[in-house]
């Protein structure tokens, strides 16, 4: 038998075993994370002729005389290159765009890898591929921390509605700007306004902190209880002298009627001075009233001893009081809220600019001598409370007091809880804001519990807001303020400008803070030198007291613009909503509550030579003796990137498979052609004998 007949032979074989590869390559050519195959070929050994000879002194050396054999299959190479990233939109397909990087997935205690990232969650949370149901494994999150090491992996589970417990807080962190170039302005004077509606201006303000226990009563309304008071219970009827203070106004209402005497003004000069009763005809001289004019049943309107009450009407006559004087009689054809359709005469100021004429529209104001008020009309104090009067009150002084008195039943309402609210008075009235006029002609917002004389300057403050959850998972913001004091100074405050602060909540429960604190303070570079500050909370939801301590050292003052922040720990309960994958493999879930949380993390097998894998099927490697040593991790630390809501398409060229096929089938036309000849050879030798 000829050997070039078994040398084709072996050349049929070879190229038959490339074209399998290159029919397998092209199959799998969109196969997710598919890694092209390549064959190479070897010579088979060769049949020595003779062997070859060395050189002598008389000869030349002789090459050896050899015949091949043939050629056969020398690897079939795995071409561990990247595919295409294609984008899928769903969020647990997972795409290794950089590296050489494998998925871990396990069946068991078995193991194995891939770069097949179609992952998806099964009934009980676990990562999986869905195809497969093999588990993907990686590191889970212990309250949001990651523990990466090495292969103490384990499956990954997330399940669908998972809960997160509420944690309170305990650290609030302030970052960013003070303005060092912060203007002040020199004070000229202080508008003060008080809670029952009053306000006056004064040169010098230094208010005075109080602390009052409130009556939260179940209908909404808030009873402020004198230090007198007597012991009250929530759940039961307020019962008692509850408080006493000057009544500010009475304020007139539908089944709450009040009534008004209206006396002579000779303080104001710009109202009447005189209400009189007309003469029978002119000229004459209008009589003095002997007794006030009196109104009855007004159902709306607030009105308060030495206020002034609106008259208006058309003038029928006017009369001078006398020769040269600066005053004049207006009579009125009717009072249009007074006594409609009845004369009056009001004793007014001779107008300089302009005359008095008749059918000319007039209006003005009289001094309120007496307000009573009839059961059901609403009082209101200078501490801030309000009431409906439970008996005729009339108020003849403005320094009147109001005693609140209940009787401890149902009509006294019920009381849902009782708190301590700190409040701010000055001149013995509660006030609600204060405006800083300046010498510069600007107003500005001041804090009711810091003190402002004239001739001070005053700094704006920067306001911020700490987030502090309590251990019952519920949110309170707390308002801290920052004044600037003096260059490289700034003192801390609650909203109000003191160091205790009661937020009532949108629920009606209240909390109160208080703030311990030292100044802040700078270097002439800007940095923080000093300064500290904690809050402490209770509340009467049922929370337990905490203490939140404030870290102010990463603040600076530099000039510009005030960008101070805090940010805070803790959190409400919530809900897993979603979950997100990033280029490292984490998986982060989205609360309800609006936390962000680490879950786990996907594990990423390396090794020394992927081409060496033993592929399994179904997309899987095995280890084999020469893939290499195996390290897990994850992505970023075996140097892989992630591409998430996308798939690994498989490295497959077409261009490069169809022209090696036709080279293949080239080469396996030839060596069937050398079998082809090497015949027709041993059939001429058989012919040789006939």
């Amino acid at each position: 038998m000829m050997r070039s007949m078994f040398s084709g032979v072996s050349g049929l074989k070879g190229h038959q075993t490339r074209m399998d590869v290159i029919g397998n390559n092209i199959a799998n050519v969109n196969t997710t994370g598919f890694k092209a195959s390549r064959v190479t070929f070897a010579d088979m050994i060769s049949q020595n002729l003779s062997g070859a000879s060395s050189p002598n002194g008389t000869i030349g050396g002789v090459n050896p005389k050899q015949v091949g054999l043939g050629m056969s299959v020398a690897s079939t190479d795995l071409i561990y290159t990247n595919g295409s990233v294609q984008q899928t939109g769903k969020n647990t397909d997972v795409a290794i765009s950089r590296g050489d990087g494998l998925f871990v997935v396990s069946r068991g205690e078995q193991k194995f890898y891939t770069r097949n990232g179609a992952f998806g969650f099964d009934a009980e949370g676990n990562l999986t591929i869905p195809s497969t149901g093999l588990y993907v494994q990686g590191y889970m999150a212990n309250n949001g921390v990651l523990n990466v090491a090495g292969d103490n992996t384990t499956k990954i589970r997330i399940p669908a509605g998972k809960s997160m417990d509420a944690t309170t807080t305990a650290t609030a962190s302030y970052t960013k700007n003070l303005n060092a170039s912060t203007p002040g302005y020199e004070v000229a004077n202080t508008l003060v306004r008080y809670a029952d509606g009053t306000s006056g201006t004064v040169q010098n303000y230094s208010p005075t902190e109080r602390g009052k226990l409130v009556l939260n009563m179940a209908d909404g309304s808030k009873i402020r209880l004198s230090g007198t008071a007597p012991t009250q219970t929530a759940g039961g009827h307020p019962t008692g002298a509850l408080y006493s203070s000057t009544i500010t106004s009475i304020t007139a209402k539908t089944g709450g009627t009040v009534d008004l005497e209206l006396g002579l003004d000779s303080t104001n000069p710009s109202s009447p001075v005189g209400l009189y009763t007309p003469p029978a005809t002119w000229p004459g001289t209008p009589t003095a009233m002997a007794t006030p004019v009196n109104l009855t049943g007004l159902t709306s309107g607030t009105y308060s001893v030495d206020g002034k009450y609106d008259i208006s009407g058309t003038i029928d006559h006017v009369d001078s009081v006398g020769a040269g004087s600066t005053e004049v009689y207006v009579t009125l054809k009717e009072d249009n809220n007074i006594t409609p359709g009845t004369k009056i005469t009001v004793r007014v100021p001779n107008p300089t600019s302009f005359t008095y004429a008749v059918n000319d529209k007039y209006t003005g104001q009289l001094k309120i001598g007496k307000v009573t008020g009839q059961l059901g009309a609403m009082v209101t104090t200078a501490d801030g409370n309000q009431v409906a009067l439970n008996a005729v009150t009339a108020v003849t002084a403005p320094n009147q007091a109001y005693t609140h008195t209940a009787g401890g039943t149902a009509a006294d309402g019920t009381i849902a809880s009782i708190t301590r609210e700190a409040f701010y008075e000055y001149g013995g009235r509660t006030v609600s804001s204060v405006v800083l006029n300046t010498k510069s002609g600007t107003s500005i917002d001041g804090l009711i519990g810091k003190s402002y004389n004239a001739g001070d300057t005053f700094y704006p403050s920067v306001a911020t807001t700490v987030t502090v959850y309590d251990s019952l998972g519920a949110k309170h913001s707390v308002p801290v303020v920052y004044t600037k004091a003096a260059n490289n100074k700034w003192t801390l405050s609650l909203g109000s400008g003191g160091d205790t602060f009661n937020i009532t909540e949108a629920d009606g429960t209240v909390t109160t803070v208080a703030l311990t604190k030292t100044d802040l303070n700078f270097d002439t570079a800007g940095g923080y030198v000093s300064g500290s500050a904690s809050l402490n909370l209770t509340y009467t939801n049922g929370a337990a007291p905490q203490q939140v301590s404030m870290n102010l050292a990463a603040i600076t003052q530099y000039s510009g613009t005030s960008t101070i922040s805090a940010t805070s720990d803790g959190n409400a309960a919530g809900t897993l909503s979603s979950v997100d994958i990033d280029s490292t493999g984490v998986i982060t879930g989205t609360y309800t509550n609006g936390v962000r949380q680490k879950e786990a993390q996907i594990a990423m097998a390396q090794f020394n030579n992927p081409s060496g894998l033993t592929k399994m099927g179904g997309n899987l490697y095995q280890e084999s003796n020469n893939s290499g040593t195996r390290t897990i991790s994850g992505a970023s630390d075996i140097g892989t990137e992630l591409t998430t809501s996308a798939l690994e398409m498989s490295n497959v060229d077409i261009a490069d498979q169809f022209s090696d096929m036709i080279i293949t089938q080239r080469g396996f036309q030839s060596n069937s052609k050398i079998i082809t000849v090497s015949d027709e050879m041993l059939e001429t030798l058989i012919n040789m004998k006939r």
